[in-house]
């Protein structure tokens, strides 16, 4: 029982004496703010008042508004940088993901599917006894496909080694379109028209395990774009730094502006509304950074899952069907819709304005304590008090 006691009241005491330096710090942050310069008796028999503003000694009026009317504009400034960071950041990939992963990775998904069907259906076509060409629609599907490569190389999503690996992908395409043609033209004997297919199919699917072939080419390109675009759309270091980073300068500003407040209440005998509409715009200007920054990073998760589910597609146990690029651009609509949704153009054009509201009020900020030291100073009010 003792012991039990003795645990509880060391617990007891460790907790307070951590707690007495945050609230110490917090404290002396209070009273900087304010423009407390240290304790003072008060006079005998006279009230202090419930703020205590006999018993508190403050800073001169002109050394505290002169420090104040740039302290405030500058950490208005502080809070409202990194919240365009932290939105931008957020804001940019949104857009990288509408304009450059997306249509990359469906023109890559259509691309190996149409490759696939082409294959197909050379050899519905080639692989009978009697000669009766390729048709049209394996010349649509072929074409089809060098086109989605070609749009893929064109949408800036790829990095350098990646455009490399599509330029090898495209030639090889290329060279089995050769192939199948050698074999059409092959209409006797026909064991030369059965190999020249037979090369080409090796040549667009691989052996079992080889990474050289073409489908294998785009499907690793098809990996490695996804992963580029599930990162895309995760919170960013430079995000999360800089929103953490405005919380602080958030905290500090409200704290500082507050002191202010107080200081001209209680040291002037003035209740500042213009100061206080000043420092309004600058807190507020948060409200649809962060919405905005929240809303569109929601949809560009959803447009990562939804990339997963592209890649997947023609992948089944049944194989390629036409439905398959049916899926492709079926997600690729909803990924559009997904995007829209979030609507980045009208945020981005809110955090604007938010932005320039919230910088005019901490530009105001310092005009108005500026115009305060003046009306006092003509005044004869400005003297060190």
């Amino acid at each position: 029982m003792r012991g039990t006691l003795l645990r509880g009241a060391l617990r007891g005491a460790f907790v307070r004496g951590a707690g007495r330096p945050v609230s110490g710090a917090l404290s002396a942050l209070w009273r900087w703010a304010a423009g407390h310069a240290g304790p003072a008796p008060a006079p005998a028999g006279e009230d202090t008042g419930p703020e205590g503003s006999r018993t508190i000694a403050r800073k001169p009026t002109s050394r505290f508004l002169r420090g104040r009317m740039l302290l405030l504009p500058v950490l208005g400034l502080m809070v409202l940088l990194p919240a365009r960071t932290a939105y931008f950041d957020v804001h940019d990939r949104t857009e990288s993901l509408r304009d450059r992963y997306t249509p990359a990775l469906v023109y890559l998904a259509d691309a190996r599917t149409a490759l696939r069907l082409a294959q197909d259906q050379a050899e519905r076509r080639l692989g009978q006894p009697v000669e009766v060409g390729l048709g049209e629609e394996y010349r649509s599907l072929y074409t089809e496909a060098s086109q989605s490569l070609n749009r893929a190389a064109q949408t800036g999503a790829l990095d350098r080694g990646q455009e490399q690996e599509l330029r090898v992908v495209s030639g090889l395409v290329v060279a089995y379109g050769d192939w199948i043609a050698w074999a059409d033209r092959r209409s006797n004997p026909e064991i030369l028209r059965r190999a020249g297919l037979r090369y080409a199919a090796s040549m667009l699917n691989g052996a079992p395990g080889e990474t050289t072939a073409v489908l294998q080419r785009i499907r690793g390109l098809e990996r490695r774009l996804g992963q580029d675009a599930r990162e895309a759309a995760a919170w960013s270091a430079v995000a999360v730094g800089a929103a953490v980073a405005t919380a602080l300068a958030a905290a500090l500003f409200a704290v500082v502006a507050a002191g202010t407040l107080v200081y001209l209440r209680f040291q002037l005998r003035l209740f500042s509304v213009l100061l206080a509409l000043a420092v309004a715009p600058v807190l507020l200007a948060l409200v649809p950074l962060a919405a905005g920054a929240v809303i569109e990073q929601g949809a560009q998760r959803q447009v990562g899952e939804v990339a997963v589910l592209i890649a997947r597609a023609g992948e089944g146990a049944e194989g390629v069907t036409p439905a398959a690029r049916g899926e492709i651009r079926n997600r690729a609509a909803e990924m559009a819709e997904r995007i829209r949704r979030a609507r980045p153009a009208g945020w981005s054009a809110t955090a604007g304005v938010a932005l320039s509201v919230g910088t005019a009020g901490a530009l105001a900020c310092g005009i108005t304590l500026f115009l305060y030291g003046r009306e006092y100073l003509v005044r004869g009010r400005y003297a060190e008090l």
